[in-house]
């Protein structure tokens, strides 16, 4: 089944003035053309080729019309550029997909999933060998990407003076007068990464730093702020897939004057970028499978698949799309996704969980082959700063929900029927540790306990204590991201006692609070919404 979506042309976009003053990015033309302006030059660029724009180069881009051009931010895990200048870059069509894949990761969506190969190695075309060339040794550890905003800055550098600095999220945040919210929001949109996982990124870093320099492995686990050699090993080897022991011993030493540890790692950690160096002739990588925690949101969003195959669960409904379908993700119903290899989900946009907009007659749509070019456009558009003068963030969501939200004359009653649902919906939401049962609401409520029962499960897909249960876990991520202890978490939720929170977290992650924190965040988060 079709959306009735005559898709229009694609407009101009473009970007002025943009400035970024420490990441440096990547803007590649997927189809037509693009004008950009840096460094008092002009560079036209035509549908396969990209341009790499160094940190503290002020740039203004301008797409044509009926074209697609995305800025493309490192993901996680990439090494500072030593690129000092605008550098072109030609690619094959073969690249767009993994392309489009790390658009998709720098704004934020997508994050957990990892892939070996960065922007700048395909820049640098330094990990691409032939067949003929010999295994190349072990690369340094390179730093996670740093955040841009005035105050997380402030925190990642004390941090890099400092990895072995104890202090709690809560301390750094009341340091630089922002709330631990903020925060972590402003580490986890602006580099990839929740806090948490950053500093550690940044230990394991500098150990394999101090390592390089020949510190002993316990040394340098020490001097980083790692408490046990377990807790080292288990975050080395997360980090970088293999043991500090397997590392040391496939590195070579590299002589330092003292034993101090650098503030800048960059010297010791990975060659220097070749400016002129040729773009790679090697096949991409795939883009790599992914998959999401089951959560509840509190607004809806709308996903398309662009390529590949996806499971999408939404209530105790498992839908399978494929290239070309779109799904409606409603608020505060369950939901959970399933990605393959190769394939990307992209979202759309969003809109804030009101009641007339909840439930769309039919969740799954399929757009047709000719709106590709256009769907492209409007992904970039509202989840970047390169967009037409005239934006309507809401117009593909507008087109969806026109053909398919309910139209038969008594869906105003059906929904007027589900009211006494939404303000429980609500009230949870605002409250995950609202304890009452739903015999309790429906005498809140003036209702029959049987019946608000039965309109429950209809609206939500799940009885009122699973969907209670899911919104709580999905509270707890957030909590246990920011930094907030278990026994805390457990009394924001509503639980009794935190053994009672840890059981019912682990039953539901295969691992407990305390190690979901260890490990960081290894699933992708749920898609972004339009603010």
């Amino acid at each position: 089944m079709l959306v009735l979506f005559d898709p229009p042309p694609v407009p101009t976009s473009q970007a002025v003035s943009v400035h970024n003053t420490r990441d440096p990015s990547l803007l590649w033309v997927h189809a037509g053309t693009a004008e950009v302006r840096a460094a008092q030059q002009e560079y036209l660029l035509s549908s396969g080729q990209g341009i790499w724009l160094p940190a503290g180069i002020p740039y203004t881009v301008e797409v044509g019309a009926d074209s697609v051009a995305f800025p493309i931010f490192p993901a996680a895990g990439t090494r500072a550029p030593n690129l000092d200048r605008p550098q072109r870059i030609n690619l094959s069509n073969s690249w767009s997909e993994w392309l489009i894949y790390q658009f998709a990761r720098s704004i934020g969506y997508l994050r957990g999933a990892t892939s070996d190969t960065s922007l700048l190695d395909l820049v640098a075309g330094s990990r691409y060998a032939t067949p003929k060339e010999e295994a190349r040794p072990i690369e340094q550890v390179p730093l996670p990407p740093m955040p841009r905003s005035p105050e997380a800055l402030t925190v990642a550098h004390s941090l890099l003076q400092g990895p072995d600095d104890p202090s709690e999220t809560t301390d750094h945040a009341r340091a630089v007068n922002i709330s631990v919210r903020t925060l972590q929001l402003q580490f986890l949109q602006e580099t990839g990464l929740p806090f948490i996982r950053w500093r550690t990124a940044v230990r394991v870093a500098a150990s394999a730093a101090l390592m390089d320099a020949g510190h002993e492995i316990g040394q340098a686990g020490r001097q980083v702020g790692f408490s046990t050699p377990a807790g080292f090993t288990r975050a080395f080897h997360t980090q970088t897939g293999m043991t500090p022991r397997q590392y040391k011993k496939a590195r070579p030493v590299i002589p330092r004057h003292d034993d101090t540890l650098a503030t800048d790692f960059s010297e010791l950690m990975l060659p220097q970028l070749q400016p002129e160096a040729a773009p790679p002739e090697a096949s991409p990588p795939s883009v790599p499978a992914t998959q999401t925690w089951n959560r509840i949101n509190d607004f809806h969003v709308l996903v398309w698949l662009y390529r590949g195959a996806a499971r999408v669960m939404v209530g105790e409904r498992t839908r399978r799309l494929r290239r070309g379908d779109a799904i409606w993700l409603p608020a505060g119903v369950r939901n959970s996704i399933t990605l393959s290899r190769g394939s990307l989900l992209l979202p759309l946009g969003s809109r804030h969980g009101t009641p007339e907009t909840r439930l769309p007659r039919n969740l799954v749509q399929r757009f047709p082959d000719e709106a590709e070019l256009y769907l492209l456009h409007t992904f970039v558009a509202n989840y970047s700063l390169v967009r037409p003068t005239s934006h309507d963030p809401n117009r593909i969501t507008h087109s969806f929900l026109k053909h398919a939200t309910r139209t038969r004359a008594g869906a105003a009653e059906d929904l007027a029927g589900f009211t006494p649902v939404y303000k429980i919906i609500r009230a949870v939401r605002n409250n995950p540790a609202d304890r009452r049962t739903l015999t309790r609401w429906a005498q809140v409520l003036n209702a029959d306990a049987r019946d608000l029962g039965r309109a429950f499960l209809a609206t939500t897909g799940q009885s009122y204590v699973a969907w209670r249960s899911e919104v709580r876990m999905t509270e707890a991520r957030r909590y246990l991201e920011e930094g907030v202890g278990v026994a805390q978490a457990a009394r924001r939720l509503g639980y009794a006692h935190p053994s009672a929170f840890t059981t019912v977290f682990t039953r539901a992650h295969d691992m407990s609070p305390r190690e979901y924190q260890r490990n960081g965040w290894q699933h992708t988060d749920e898609p972004l919404i339009i603010r």
